[in-house]
């Protein structure tokens, strides 16, 4: 295991030192009090058993069982809408500006998808509660010769260090977090100060046809509304700015970690 990416994590539960051991058949994170955290497959796992609940848990069911499709069905929809998936992708990640060497963290990474879109010089990191997305993104990523650090977690609990990277984003998820609020004081805790942070998901305009939706809104319906998400950004950041994207679709929310 990369010793950098290594050396940014910590345990979610007490925020302890976490030190690496191979046994040789397997490798693991092992705490101060002996909490073990699994890594498979190069992806670090801090989820164990049936420890998710309410929409983390109903989520990471659901895209653990799109995975296989997940690229293919969205790209069909943006290119139904855009003509370009990029075109459409960059609507909202046009929002950061990654320089060559910076690390860079996206909360609920999925696929990997958007991170194909962003400067390539950059060092990645992703983390999600879906272990098959986990999955197929390092299989995309190693197609494509890029590193990208994995982590299996919620983001309301980041098993990350304070001001560890320079980006910090979401860009698909968020909405159907447990506590959005909390997952967005996690995201500016990892961030370095003077950070600029990008937040994007579906407006109410999309939840509410998924709602009318029979078979689509039998897995993301009845869902609460999408409140204005600038209210949740702690007064220590500067510069929010919300905005609507691809049609009104989707929603940028931006803001600067003091």
């Amino acid at each position: 295991m990369d010793q950098e990416f290594l050396s940014l994590l910590q345990d979610p539960n007490n925020r302890e030192t976490l030190s690496y051991s191979n046994s040789g058949r397997r490798e693991f994170l092992r705490s101060q009090n002996d909490d073990y955290y699994e890594i498979q497959d190069g992806i670090v796992r801090f989820l164990k058993g049936e420890s998710l609940t309410g929409n983390n848990r109903r989520y990471q069911r659901l895209y653990d069982r799109l995975a296989p499709v997940y690229d293919l069905s969205t790209g069909i929809y943006a290119r139904f809408k855009e003509g370009n998936v990029e075109d459409r992708l960059m609507q909202y990640l046009g929002e950061l500006d990654i320089r060559d060497g910076q690390k860079v963290i996206e909360v609920s990474v999925g696929t990997g998808r958007n991170l194909l879109c962003l400067n390539p010089q950059a060092r990645y990191y992703g983390v999600d509660i879906s272990l098959a997305m986990l999955r197929r993104c390092r299989r995309v990523m190693k197609k494509r010769g890029r590193i990208v650090g994995l982590v299996q977690a919620e983001a309301e609990r980041l098993p990350i260090k304070d001001n560890a990277f320079d980006v910090v984003f979401s860009a698909g998820g968020f909405n159907f977090f447990n506590d959005r609020a909390k997952a967005m004081k996690e995201m500016i805790r990892i961030a370095k100060s003077g950070t600029k942070l990008l937040i994007s998901d579906e407006t109410e305009k999309i939840r509410a046809r998924f709602d009318k939706t029979f078979v689509v809104g039998k897995f993301y319906g009845e869902q609460e509304a999408i409140k204005n998400l600038a209210a949740f950004v702690p007064e220590a950041c500067r510069d929010i700015e919300y905005k609507e994207v691809c049609d009104g679709e989707l929603y940028a929310l931006t803001f600067w970690k003091e």
